[in-house]
C-alpha cells in the first residue's frame, strides 16, 4: 500500500479490516457448509427442505421487521435523543469552549466546494476554537482551483489537506481522506461533514453540552450522531419518498437503538466523536465503503456508545434515480461488507449447522434400517449418512477455531474486542438482517407477483411448457389456473382426511404425539400444490405485515417532521422498497467483483438549493431525551 494511513490501518488493524472480504471460516461456512447441507437436505427430502428454508427466510424477515417496529416505538414513547434548549446553548461561556475539529471530505464536487468552505466557518460557534480540513485529493483539480479561488477570504482556522494520489486498485476514498484529516486534528472532538451539508448553526454547542453532560453519567459515550434530513424534499416522487425514509431512520428508528442500548450504524455525516477515542481506534477503514456504519460497530467492540443528538444537518436528497441507485448500492454493499468484518469470529452458524447434520445423519439411520434388500438405495444412503458426519465434523471443527480465535484475540492485547450479546444480536437484525431483507424482498415480491397473475400467466405459457406435468394428472397450466391461497388436499383421503403441513408439524414439535417416520408419511400424503400453498401462506401474511408496517412507519415520519403533504407517498412505500431492493442486488453482485469501488455521488442537482437551512417543526414527541 503506498498510501501510508491506509497501511498503517491495515496492519494494526486488520482483523476488522474489510480489506479481506471472507476469511478461511467464512468461505467454509457460506461456500461448503451451508451448500452441503442444502444439498442434503434436497436430496433427502425436497418437500421437507423447502419448508425448513422458506421458514427460516421468513422467520429472519419477520424478526427484523418485529425488531425495527420494536425500536422505533421505544423511540416514540421513550427517551431516545439528547436535546439541548436554547437557553443552554446561549448560557455557554464562549472563553471555555474546547477547539472543535471539522473535516470536509471533498472528491469532485467543484459545484459546492466554496459553499461548504464558508458555511463551516459561519456556525454558531468561535472562529478561533475551530479547526477546518478541507480534504481534497491530488487527481481533482476542479475542486481545488475552486477552493483556490476563495481560499485567501477564508478565516486562517482554514487548512486545505491535499491527499496524494494512489494507484489503481488501491482504495481512494472518503474514509482514506478522513484519515488525513484525523493524524493533523487538534480539536477536543471532531465532527464530518459532507460537501452539500447545511447543519444547524448551533450544532457543535449542542454536542459539546451533550458531551460535558454525559462525562458526569456516562464516559463510554465517543460518538453523538446528529439527525439527517433533506432540503429539497418537494424536488421530485423520488426526494420525496427519499425523505420519508431518512426520517424514519434518523428520527425513529436510530433513537430507538439508543434508547434499547444497541450498536448504532452511523451515517455518513454529522458524527461528532471524541477525537481521542477516534485516533485509538485507528480511525476510518479505508476499504469499507460504508466506513461510517463499520465505525460504529468497532467502536461497540471497544465498549463505547454512540448516541443520537437532536440537531439537524440538511443535506440533498438524489433526485435522479441512477445516480441514487449508484449512491444506495454502494451503502448497501458497505452493509454486507460489515456484516462480514465482525461475524469473523462468529461461531453459532457453525454448531448450528455441526447440530444440523448430526440430525441428518439419525435421519439417514433411519432410512438405511427401511432400505431392506435394495442394495442400490443402501448404498446412496450410507454415502450421504458418511457426507454428514464429514461435514457435521468440519462444523464443530471451525466452530472450535472460531472459539479460540475469540480467546486469542481477548489474551494477547492486540484484539479489538467483540460485542456483548445482547449487541451482537440487534447487530445481525441491524445490518445483516436488513441487507438480507432487502434482498428477499424481491424473492418474495415475485412469489406474490405470480400468484396474483396466475392466469395471465397461465395463458401466456408456450405449450411445451404449459403441458409439464406436475403430478400424475395436472398440467403446469392447469394447476397455475387453479392456484389458490390455501389448499388442503391429500392423496389419500382415507388415511389422511384434513392433514396438513401445520397440524403435522403441531403434532411433532409442539405435542409429541408424531414419530418421524409419522410427519414423513403425512408430508408425502398431501397433495404437491397443497403443500406449496402451506408454504407459501406464511410468506403472503410476513409480506402483508411488513408493508402494513413500512407504511405506518411512513405515516409516523409525516407526523414526526410536519411533512404532512407527503402522507400520499407514504401509503406508497413498498413500491419504494422495489427501487432499493434492485440496488441491493447490484451491491451484492459488486461485493465480489468489485468490493472496494467507490460509486461517486453527484451533487448539486438540486435546482434551487436555500440559502440557509430550512426551519424544522417541533417533534410530536414528549420525551425530553437527557
Amino acid at each position: 500500500m503506498t498510501d501510508k494511513h491506509t497501511r498503517d490501518f491495515l496492519e494494526r488493524h486488520g482483523h476488522v479490516c474489510a480489506a479481506e472480504r471472507f476469511n478461511y471460516r467464512q468461505l467454509l461456512c457460506y461456500f461448503v457448509l451451508v451448500p452441503a447441507a442444502l444439498i442434503l437436505c434436497f436430496v433427502r427430502d425436497y418437500k421437507i427442505a423447502f419448508t425448513v428454508v422458506t421458514f427460516a427466510l421468513c422467520g429472519f424477515y419477520g424478526a427484523v421487521i418485529l425488531f425495527r417496529l420494536f425500536s422505533v416505538t421505544v423511540a416514540i414513547f421513550g427517551s431516545g435523543e439528547h436535546r439541548v434548549d436554547r437557553a443552554e446553548v446561549d448560557s455557554l461561556n464562549e472563553a471555555e469552549l474546547p477547539i472543535y475539529t471539522i473535516l470536509v471530505p471533498m472528491y469532485k464536487e467543484p459545484e459546492v466546494a466554496q459553499k461548504i468552505a464558508r458555511t463551516v466557518t459561519h456556525l454558531n460557534y468561535p472562529i478561533d476554537k475551530l479547526d477546518v480540513k478541507l480534504l481534497l485529493e491530488e487527481d481533482d483539480p476542479e475542486t481545488r482551483a475552486k477552493i483556490a479561488e476563495v481560499i485567501d477570504s477564508l478565516p486562517k482556522c482554514v487548512e486545505v489537506i491535499i491527499c496524494p494520489k494512489v494507484p489503481k486498485g488501491q482504495p481512494k476514498t472518503k474514509p482514506r481522506a478522513c484519515n488525513w484529516g484525523l493524524d493533523q486534528a487538534r480539536g477536543k472532538y471532531l465532527v464530518v461533514f459532507d460537501a452539500e451539508d447545511q447543519p444547524e448553526a448551533d450544532q457543535l454547542k449542542k454536542a459539546v453540552i451533550v458531551f460535558r453532560r454525559l462525562e458526569a453519567k456516562r464516559g463510554h459515550v465517543a460518538c453523538l450522531q446528529a439527525k439527517l434530513n433533506y432540503f429539497n424534499a418537494r424536488q421530485n416522487a423520488l426526494t420525496r419518498f427519499f425523505t420519508l425514509e431518512y426520517t424514519n431512520w434518523f428520527d425513529l428508528f436510530l433513537p430507538g437503538l439508543h434508547a434499547v442500548r444497541t450498536p448504532i450504524p452511523l451515517g455518513g455525516t454529522s458524527n461528532h466523536f471524541k477525537t481521542d477515542v477516534l485516533k485509538q481506534l485507528g480511525g476510518w477503514d479505508p476499504f469499507n465503503v460504508t466506513e461510517d456504519c463499520d465505525l460504529g460497530m468497532r467502536m461497540a467492540r471497544k465498549k463505547y456508545a454512540t448516541e443520537v443528538l437532536d440537531s439537524t444537518t440538511w443535506e440533498e436528497a438524489n433526485s435522479q434515480v441512477m445516480n441514487w441507485i449508484k449512491q444506495r448500492s454502494r451503502w448497501i454493499k458497505g452493509y454486507y461488507q460489515t456484516h462480514l468484518v465482525h461475524t469473523r469470529d462468529s461461531f453459532v452458524p457453525q454448531l448450528l449447522l455441526a447440530g444440523g447434520f448430526m440430525w441428518l445423519h439419525r435421519i439417514f439411520e433411519s432410512d438405511l434400517a427401511q432400505a431392506g434388500n435394495d442394495a442400490k438405495l443402501a448404498g446412496w444412503i450410507k454415502i450421504f449418512r458418511t457426507a454428514c458426519v464429514v461435514f457435521g465434523a468440519v462444523a464443530g471443527c471451525s466452530a472450535l477455531w472460531s472459539m479460540a480465535a475469540r480467546v486469542k484475540q481477548r489474551f494477547s492485547g492486540k484484539g479489538e474486542g467483540q460485542m456483548g450479546p445482547w449487541q451482537a444480536t440487534t447487530f445481525r437484525f441491524t445490518v445483516g438482517g436488513l441487507s438480507l431483507m432487502l434482498l428477499l424482498n424481491l424473492v418474495f415480491w415475485s412469489m406474490t407477483a405470480t400468484y396474483l397473475l396466475r392466469e395471465p400467466i397461465a395463458k401466456a405459457l408456450p405449450g411445451p411448457i404449459a403441458r409439464i406435468k406436475v403430478d400424475d394428472t395436472t398440467t403446469l397450466k392447469e394447476a397455475l389456473e387453479g392456484w389458490k391461497l390455501y389448499y388442503s388436499n391429500v392423496v389419500d383421503e382415507e388415511r389422511y382426511s384434513n392433514v396438513t403441513f401445520w397440524n403435522t408439524a403441531h403434532g411433532y414439535v409442539v405435542t409429541r404425539q408424531l414419530s418421524w417416520p409419522d410427519v414423513n408419511d403425512r408430508l408425502a400424503a398431501i397433495d404437491t400444490w397443497s403443500l406449496v400453498s402451506q408454504l407459501f401462506f406464511p410468506v403472503a401474511i410476513t409480506l402483508f405485515v411488513a408493508n402494513f408496517i413500512f407504511v405506518a412507519l411512513g405515516l409516523i415520519s409525516c407526523q414526526k417532521r410536519g411533512l404532512w403533504d407527503l402522507f400520499p407517498y407514504a401509503l406508497l412505500v413498498p413500491f419504494y422498497w422495489i427501487l432499493i431492493s434492485i440496488a441491493a442486488i447490484k451491491g451484492f453482485w459488486q461485493l465480489f467483483w468489485n468490493p472496494f469501488y467507490w460509486e461517486k455521488t453527484t451533487h448539486g442537482l438540486s435546482a434551487s438549493p436555500p440559502a440557509e437551512p430550512p426551519v424544522r417543526p417541533e417533534s410530536f414527541s414528549a420525551a425530553a431525551g437527557e
